[in-house]
């Protein structure tokens, strides 16, 4: 007798907003692997786009992007989509985080990510903010 494969449950739709295309394929996969959906928005104008036609349930936003860096799409979001303010987790080299994004995450009561993280610190700050 055959044995029948179980679908796999897709838990959580995550949008990754990352300008950087090598870290944004290693945030789909590791997310994937932590069974979500993932959209992928290059810039934070194309993110806060996807988020008006879609829902979401977590964004992962690098701080530093063009058209709208990771600050000010998060103060748009907070804005429009209250739900999704304490669901967010940033991302940014060491030099972005001194130069005061360290502050403004702490304001945000998210959890921020500095580039260059291991994979192990991802997932744990992934099931952290699922956990919220």
């Amino acid at each position: 007798m055959a044995q029948s494969s179980r679908p796999i449950q897709i838990i959580r739709h995550v949008l990754v907003a990352e300008d950087d295309h090598e870290l944004a394929d290693l945030l789909c996969e590791v997310l994937t692997l932590e069974n979500c959906a993932v959209d992928l928005a290059s810039n934070g104008m194309e993110a806060l786009e996807k988020l008006r036609t879609a829902d979401y349930d977590a964004v992962v936003c690098d701080l530093m992007m063009p058209r709208m860096d990771g600050e000010t799409l998060y103060n748009q979001v907070a804005k429009r989509f209250p739900f999704l303010a304490d669901r967010f987790l940033f991302v940014t080299s060491q030099a972005a985080s001194r130069s005061g994004f360290t502050d403004f995450v702490s304001r945000t009561g998210n959890t921020l990510l500095e580039k260059p993280f291991e994979v192990e610190q991802l997932r744990a700050a992934i099931k952290e903010l699922f956990q919220r």
